[in-house]
This record gives C-alpha cells, sequence and structure tokens, in this order.
C-alpha cells in the first residue's frame, strides 16, 4: 500500500486515502463445506487474500483490515501468520452480524483515512476497473456503490401465472414427446 496515484489528489497531505474493510466472518452456511469460503485455497492462495490482493496493490489504500470471527481468530493466526506481515492487513474480531463486524472495523480505521470501502473477503474476482470507477465516484460525490445491469437471471410473469424462464433452455429432442407434461414454475 502506498500513496502517489496523481488522479486522486484531493485528501489530506495532497492525495485522497481509502481503507478496505473485507468481512470474513460470516458462516458460510450455504457453502457446503466445514472450511469457510474466504479461507479456502484458490490456486495456491486463499480467496479472502486473493480479494485483498485487488485493493493493497493501490497507490490510493493506505489501510486495509480483514474481520474475522472470534471463533476463527486462534486458527486463522495460525493458518495466515506468514502472510499477515507482508499483506500488511490489520486482523479485527467480527460481530454477532455483519454489521456488528463492519462496525468493529470501522473502530480500527485511521485518522487520515478519508474514505471506506467495504469488500467481500469471499468475492475476490472483483476488475480493477469497477474499483477505479468507484474510487472515483467516491471522491466525486462522497459515497459510491457498483453496480452492473440486471442479467436475465429474473423471471417474467405471464398474465397467466406462467413463469417465463431465461432463455436459452436447452432440453434434448428426445423429451419432444413429453412438451405436453412440461410445466413452467
Amino acid at each position: 500500500m502506498g500513496f502517489g496515484n496523481p488522479s486522486v489528489w484531493v485528501g489530506r497531505c495532497g492525495v485522497t486515502s481509502f481503507a478496505v474493510i473485507l468481512p470474513a466472518a460470516g458462516q458460510s452456511s450455504r457453502f457446503g463445506t466445514r472450511q469457510k469460503k474466504p479461507f479456502v485455497d484458490l490456486k495456491g492462495r486463499a480467496v479472502w487474500i486473493r480479494s485483498l490482493e485487488a485493493f493493497v496493490t493501490r497507490d490510493d489504500v493506505a489501510q486495509a483490515l480483514v474481520v474475522v470471527a472470534e471463533a476463527d481468530l486462534e486458527d486463522f493466526r495460525d493458518r495466515f501468520k506468514a502472510n499477515l506481515p507482508f499483506l500488511d492487513v490489520d486482523v479485527v474480531v467480527g460481530g454477532e452480524t455483519r454489521m456488528d463486524s463492519v462496525s468493529n472495523a470501522l473502530k480500527e480505521i485511521r485518522e487520515e483515512i478519508d474514505y471506506v470501502a467495504v469488500h467481500d473477503a469471499a468475492r475476490p474476482l472483483i476488475a480493477d476497473k469497477w474499483i477505479d470507477d468507484v474510487f472515483s465516484a467516491a471522491v466525486e460525490h462522497g459515497a459510491a456503490i457498483p453496480a452492473v445491469p440486471i442479467s436475465s437471471t429474473l423471471k417474467r410473469e405471464g398474465s397467466d401465472g406462467t413463469i417465463e424462464p431465461p432463455s436459452p433452455a436447452i432440453v434434448s429432442g428426445r423429451l419432444r414427446h413429453h412438451r405436453s407434461s412440461v410445466v413452467t414454475c
């Protein structure tokens, strides 16, 4: 983490600074494994580390915090103790809810930080352009969130109550004789 990105000259000491909070204290209940999603290995590095890397390589990120459930803290520190000094990340104990976890991290934000970004530790595939755009928009407007157009996963309900599935929907030609029994729901 460092300073010097000339595209964000506006804050204290001449440079706008960001802190990034990575909540990793959730239960990962939908993930379907004993290991929580942020701590799963993804091509040699934990998912939370890959999420963090998207931010700590930026000149405008001056502080990074990962929030870990109290029950996971000892294992987390044991497993990642070699990584933590090199990543320059603060480890914060999570709360009962995501809001509590983020609140705990906000208490640890350094005074000189201008903006705080919150990014899910289990979401490593964020594009650099999205980060650039949302950081720039936050500087311009005071706050920002990324947004993308709605995908075709929405379903349209017909006047007769049927639901229109997204396309393409593909069915084997061998099932043609069953078409009268197909129910759209």
